[in-house]
C-alpha cells in the first residue's frame, strides 16, 4: 500500500454542493444553481464530476486544497476543476453561493480553447467578478433573451479569467507564477511531470520556465524535483516502517536501483547504509 494512501473520497454528482439548492438556469451544458449552506458547516474533503465556479453571495466561506497554495483561503469567486480534492467551511450563520457548472458537452464545445477550467484558482476582484455579478442579475431577471445573454456572459467570464491568469504570469508577476510552480512541484514531485505540463499550469512557455526557474532557484526543474524526492526519502529512512522499495516507489523513483544510484551520488552512501547509521546514532543517544 502507498505511504500516501487515503480513504475513498466522496465524488459529488452534478448539482450536489452539500447545501440546499435552487436551479436558476440550466441549458446547453451550463447549469446555474443557488445554494444555501447551514450554520458553521464543515464540508469534508471531496471532489466533483464537473468543473464549476463558486461565487459567494452571502456569508464567509473558505476552501482548502491539500498541499496547494495554502489552506482555508477565503472565497469570493473560486474555480473548482473536476476531480480535484478539496474541502470547505462556512462560518457563523452559514452562507449562500451561486454555482456555475459545466458539463462535458460544454467542455467539448470549448474545444480546448481555454485551460482555465483545468486548474484551481481564486479571483477576488476585476473583470471576472464583474461578469459574475452580471450573471447573477441575468438569472434573477430572466426573459426570452436570457439563454443568449448567459452564454455570452459565461464566455466573457472565461476569457476574463484567462486574461487575469495570463497577466499575473507575465506582467510583473514572475514571483507569483514561480511560487505557483514551486507549490505544484512540492505537491506533485512524486509524479512523472513534463516541463510542458508544469509550464502550461502557469501559462508560460517551457523555455521561459526553464530559464527563469534556474535563475531564481539556482537549480534546474529536474534537479529541484530530485532534491524533493531525496528529502522525502531521507525522512522515511528514519525508521524501519517501510521497505527501501516502497520508499523508492512512493518518492517517485523508477525503482529501487534508480533510487539507490541517485541517493548514493547525492549523499555518498546507499539508502540502506544511511538508515543503519541513523538508527545506530539514535540507539547510542538513548544509551
Amino acid at each position: 500500500m502507498s505511504l500516501w494512501s487515503s480513504p475513498m473520497l466522496r465524488v459529488l454528482e452534478p448539482g450536489d454542493y452539500f447545501g440546499t439548492t435552487s436551479l436558476q438556469y440550466g441549458d446547453d451544458g451550463i447549469s446555474v444553481v443557488e445554494t444555501s449552506f447551514a450554520t458553521d458547516l464543515v464540508i469534508p474533503q471531496h471532489e466533483h464530476v464537473n468543473p464549476f465556479f463558486c461565487f459567494v453571495l452571502d456569508g464567509r466561506g473558505t476552501r482548502s486544497w491539500p498541499a496547494r497554495r495554502g489552506k482555508d483561503g477565503p472565497m469570493s469567486l473560486t474555480l473548482f476543476p473536476a476531480g480535484v480534492p478539496h474541502a470547505n467551511c462556512w462560518y457563523g450563520a452559514g452562507g449562500k453561493a451561486l454555482h456555475v457548472e459545466f458539463s462535458s458537452l460544454w467542455l467539448q464545445r470549448l474545444g480546448g480553447r481555454t485551460r482555465v477550467l483545468d486548474r484551481p484558482d481564486d479571483f477576488v476582484d476585476g473583470a471576472p467578478v464583474s461578469f459574475m455579478r452580471r450573471l447573477v442579475r441575468e438569472c434573477r431577471e430572466q426573459d426570452s433573451a436570457t439563454p443568449l445573454a448567459i452564454e455570452g456572459l459565461v464566455l466573457e467570464l472565461l476569457a476574463a479569467c484567462e486574461r487575469s491568469v495570463w497577466r499575473a504570469a507575465t506582467v510583473g508577476g514572475s514571483h507569483r507564477w514561480l511560487d505557483r510552480v514551486e507549490a505544484l512541484l512540492h505537491d506533485r514531485f512524486r509524479e512523472a511531470l513534463t516541463l510542458d505540463e508544469i509550464a502550461s499550469d502557469s501559462h508560460v512557455s517551457a523555455d521561459h520556465l526553464a530559464r527563469e526557474f534556474r535563475k531564481h532557484f539556482g537549480l534546474t526543474v529536474g534537479e529541484y524535483v530530485r532534491q524533493l524526492r531525496l528529502d522525502f526519502a531521507c525522512a522515511q529512512l528514519t525508521s524501519r516502517r517501510h521497505s527501501l522499495a516502497a520508499i523508492a516507489e512512493t518518492a517517485g523513483f523508477a525503482d529501487q536501483s534508480h533510487f539507490t544510484r541517485v541517493f548514493r551520488r547525492r549523499m555518498g552512501v546507499t539508502p540502506g547504509a544511511y538508515r543503519a547509521q541513523l538508527l545506530e546514532d539514535r540507539s547510542c543517544t538513548k544509551d
